[in-house]
């Protein structure tokens, strides 16, 4: 059973930056967080992955707050893992796509098959229990805390996170504004659906 769950981890986390890194690509606009460190770095100063790193002790911190437990250092290894996945499809798989100049009707089938890709993705990871990144933790945190599903939780993370990134000059663009919109509903979609077939397939392996 440990080495099923492993491989669904593994999996969905593989997709998560498949789609992530598709994304990027489509030349829409950066995600809300990527937003936010880059709006930083521009408005105060330092690097991009100071703000990366520091976000994400802040948020370490924040999760174990709202869920009333002790905080979570083993949230580090789902950082490295997907810092390594997220390297692996935007600088080798992907690297010579270029959709700049493209149509914009190719930019938008790019995002939204990122979209769809990455919150398959978290939905199909988070199933597992493993331990999850700290931005995947804090929606679920929210969700468990005032009790909101958890699409609703993303989708107000995504529209708060954008609004400051909007507000301190980050490179907010049309595709940072979707994701608001698109990508909360879309994990709560395929978690709804996931969520079924993880426990018989889970139930199955022991």
């Amino acid at each position: 059973m440990l080495l099923k769950k492993m491989l669904i981890y593994l999996t969905g986390i593989t997709i998560t930056y498949f789609g992530t890194a598709l994304v990027v690509k489509s030349a829409l606009g950066a995600g809300f967080w990527s937003a936010l460190y880059v709006g930083l770095s521009d408005f105060i100063g330092l690097t991009v992955g100071f703000w990366f790193a520091s976000f994400q002790f802040l948020i370490v911190l924040v999760n174990a707050y709202l869920k009333k437990q002790s905080i979570e250092w083993s949230a580090i290894v789902p950082i490295i893992i997907e810092s390594v996945l997220f390297t692996f499809w935007l600088e080798f798989v992907l690297q010579n796509l270029n959709l700049t100049d493209a149509f914009m009707l190719t930019k938008i089938s790019a995002f939204l098959t990122g979209m769809i890709c990455a919150s398959f993705g978290i939905a199909l990871y988070i199933q597992t229990g493993f331990t999850r990144a700290p931005v995947d933790e804090l929606f679920l945190a929210i969700s468990q805390r005032f009790k909101l599903k958890i699409g609703l939780a993303q989708s107000f993370i995504a529209s708060t996170v954008t609004l400051i990134s909007f507000l301190i000059g980050g490179p907010v663009g049309i595709g940072t504004a979707l994701t608001i919109f698109i990508f909360g509903p879309c994990i709560q979609f395929w978690y709804n659906r996931l969520s079924t077939v993880s426990v018989r397939y889970l139930s199955e392996a022991r």
